[in-house]
Order: structure tokens, then sequence, then C-alpha cells
């Protein structure tokens, strides 16, 4: 006798398929999936992580370069030799250096100063404090010398034991940063052949 095989319904092949793609088959043959999914979310979260760190350390970078140039920026010209009052004194031994400075209307920390004759150079500070600086004095001989004021000049006197000084040049200090240099002289008149 033959057998008869019953045929199953339809209704029944969709529940057997039903419940294959929820059995735990279905997340054991597509783990594969997930594992490419996570590892490119890991992946995206290092390269947002790196590129966070980098950019700390750029910024930091370009905000101490920003401030040492805005330190500076607009204020070129506003710290200057006088030439009609700076000139070399010949009749003194040893001789002198007579500088003028004019300050206009710039917050400075000091003013860096270098005189050179092409051989020798001394280069030194004036300060917003009033202070000591070896070999310089007012014009009128007072030791403790400072700053101009806000849109005012001084004449200093600076003592310089070589020959004949041909380049005198200044820079300011700014917010603790050196600028570029603002004023120099590089013909410097003999005092005595100056007009009184």
């Amino acid at each position: 006798m033959k057998k008869i095989q019953r045929r199953k319904s339809p209704i029944s092949n969709k529940r057997d398929k039903n419940q294959e793609f929820f059995h735990y088959n279905f997340f054991t043959k597509n783990r594969k999936g997930l594992s490419e999914i996570i590892g490119t979310l890991i992946v995206i979260a290092l390269v947002l992580l790196a590129t966070t760190i980098v950019w700390g350390v750029v910024n930091n970078i370009l905000k101490d370069k920003i401030k040492s140039s805005t330190s500076c920026f607009g204020n070129f010209g506003k710290m200057t030799l006088d030439k009609k009052y700076t000139c070399y004194d010949t009749s003194t031994n040893p001789g002198k250096v007579r500088l003028s400075l004019n300050r206009g209307d710039v917050n400075l920390d000091e003013v860096l100063i270098s005189v050179t004759n092409g051989v020798e150079t001394k280069s030194f500070k004036i300060s917003k404090t009033s202070q000591t600086v070896a070999g310089l004095t007012y014009l009128n001989g007072t030791s403790t010398v400072s700053l101009p004021p806000k849109n005012g000049g001084i004449t200093y006197i600076y003592s310089w034991t070589s020959d004949a000084p041909k380049t005198i040049q200044i820079a300011p200090v700014i917010d603790g940063e050196q600028c570029e240099v603002s004023d120099s002289i590089s013909q410097i008149d003999n005092c005595n052949l100056l007009p009184a």
C-alpha cells in the first residue's frame, strides 16, 4: 500500500518560516554583519577622538601665535627715535650718545635699545617703571630712568666707550612680546656740529 503523504498547508509552511526567521539561528548567521558595523563605529569614534586631540593642540599653538602678533599689530611707529635730538657727543671721554625717544598712544612694558658701531653692539632696556640702567641717565643727569609718558618724549644720555656709533635701533615690548624694530637711525650726527 502506498503511503499517502500529507501535504502541509501553506499556512503551516509560513509559520515554520517565521519560526526560522526569529529563531536563534538567524542571529548566529549574521554575527559577521554585526561585528562589521561595530568595528566601523569604533573606527569612527577613534577618528573623532584623534581629531579632537589634534585640534586641541593646534588651537593652543595658534592662540599663542595670534596673541603675540596682535600685541604688536597696529603699534608700528608709535615708539620712535627723534632724529633731530639723537646724536653722538665726542667732546667727552667716554663719548656719549644722546637718544631722544617719542612715545605715541601705546601701552608698553619696555623698549629694547641697541647701539652699534659695526664692530661692537650694546643693548639695554628702558622699562615703564623707574630703574637704574648701567651707563644711562636722563639729559639732566638723573640716573633712575623710565619710558616717556604716553604721547610724550624724553632725551637720555648713554655712555659709549667705542668709536662713534653707526646705528641705533629700538624695539618695543608689548604684553611681554618683543615686537619688530619700530625705528632706527643709521647716520648719527656729531652733537657738536648740530645747530644750537
